[in-house]
């Protein structure tokens, strides 16, 4: 690896640590204690009574409104600067405020979030996620800085039980809902009500079984066909993946975009899967939707709707994969199948996927150059990755020094974005 890009430490003294909202565990304390054990200064701001419960060091709380918030935070780190900025959702309101006044005073932001590469991966990125990401997209640059970074390890070392996670997330958003006048200025950055998503949880579990066999049959009629067969991987409009790093409002538009496509330019044979997403809590009635939309477009017998199935399985043997920018890409391009982005993706390269229109891709996919694929995914996960997870202990074991022992070497430097 270039000796400029090799590690990016922004300070020689001890570190001061500002945490704003993460996730619905105590990874950011447990991450906070071992920078204080090691001789480092750490602050908190809770925004809701969520981020209280899952903080137990001193922390200030701010309870007014986004329309104060600049001022807040401006105040706070004019009093007590900091050397870096440590959160989890960059596009989140009140963390894009933040970002923009501790950049402005020379602190470091870090970006945390569940990996692009899954299932026990986190990510660490200087900056911003994906529209603000570090990682090249040129192959030259990223071949050069690959030969620095061993080949990854993909044995799954840590699972995080479905029931776990769920309990989690509802003492989170729960606590925030039901002790909101402890915090009254605070406003849920997510679209849908908590109580209606749990609710639409409630349903989904219960349809589970029927939706099962449903997928089997879908995937047991394709099985038998010679036809080309593509997938579209769906992903959550609540995600700011598609509210800010794509040109569509929601999933549902995207949804339409390209299934107007297929059926337009897509061979009279080939069929489409529209696979749900795992996190989907069906609010949105894609069954119903998607199935409209085919019949509307003249292809309701070639697009197939399903809520389940092994998505690695129908790649490896897919005649492409269209994604808005899911990481279900990185999954098509590890196992070589053909990829069209129609967002923006930190693995949109020339040589991983189709550079041309979506229109184009039906009749003219072409596979990713396999090399180049590794080449991307040893830096991908040496430079942006670590170990771990945030809901389980023995995950959070592994995930909190590495965190502490990349804050404190600093960042794998990355060249910054044009």
């Amino acid at each position: 690896m270039p000796a400029e890009y090799a590690t990016c430490k922004t300070t020689d003294g001890p570190l001061h640590v500002l945490f704003l909202q993460g996730p619905s565990s105590f990874y950011m304390e447990q991450v906070g204690r071992l920078l204080i054990a090691r001789g480092h200064r750490v602050s908190r701001i809770n925004l809701h009574f969520g981020d209280w419960l899952f903080w137990r060091l001193p922390a200030k709380n701010y309870r007014g409104g986004i329309d104060g918030w600049r001022t807040y935070i401006a105040q706070q780190l004019d009093a007590a600067p900091i050397t870096h900025l440590f959160l989890l959702g960059d596009q989140r309101p009140h963390h894009r405020i933040a970002i923009e006044e501790a950049k402005a005073r020379g602190a470091e932001i870090i970006c945390a979030e569940l990996g692009y590469l899954r299932p026990d991966w986190l990510v660490l990125e200087r900056d911003g996620m994906s529209t603000f990401s570090r990682m090249p997209r040129d192959p030259q640059t990223i071949r050069a800085l690959a030969a620095g970074y061993d080949k990854p390890d993909f044995t799954v070392r840590f699972r995080t039980p479905f029931w776990r996670f769920t309990m989690l997330d509802m003492i989170y958003n729960l606590g925030a809902l039901f002790f909101w006048p402890l915090y009254p200025g605070y406003k849920r950055h997510a679209i849908d009500h908590p109580l209606i998503e749990y609710a639409s949880w409630v349903r989904k579990l219960c349809r589970a079984p029927l939706e099962k066999r449903a997928t089997h049959r879908v995937l047991e009629k394709l099985r038998g066909s010679s036809a080309p067969v593509f997938v579209l991987p769906l992903q959550l409009s609540t995600d700011y993946q598609i509210r800010a790093h794509s040109p569509y409002p929601d999933m549902p538009s995207a949804a339409r975009e390209i299934i107007t496509s297929f059926s337009r330019h897509a061979a009279k044979g080939a069929r489409l899967i529209v696979k749900v997403h795992p996190l989907d809590p069906g609010i949105t009635p894609w069954r119903r939707l998607i199935g409209a939309l085919a019949t509307e477009r003249g292809v309701g017998e070639r697009v197939f709707y399903i809520d389940g199935g092994d998505l690695d399985a129908l790649l490896a043997k897919a005649a492409g994969c269209v994604t808005v920018n899911s990481t279900s890409g990185l999954a098509a391009l590890q196992v070589g199948c053909p990829l069209k982005v129609t967002g923006n993706a930190i693995f949109d390269v020339p040589g991983l996927t189709f550079q041309g229109s979506l229109d184009d891709f039906w009749a003219n996919a072409q596979r990713p150059d396999r090399d180049l694929v590794a080449d991307y995914i040893r830096l991908l996960a040496g430079a942006l990755h670590i170990r771990g997870g945030y809901y389980t202990q023995d995950a959070l074991d592994t995930a909190v020094p590495a965190t502490v022992d990349r804050l404190e070497k600093g960042l794998p430097s990355l060249p910054p974005r044009l």
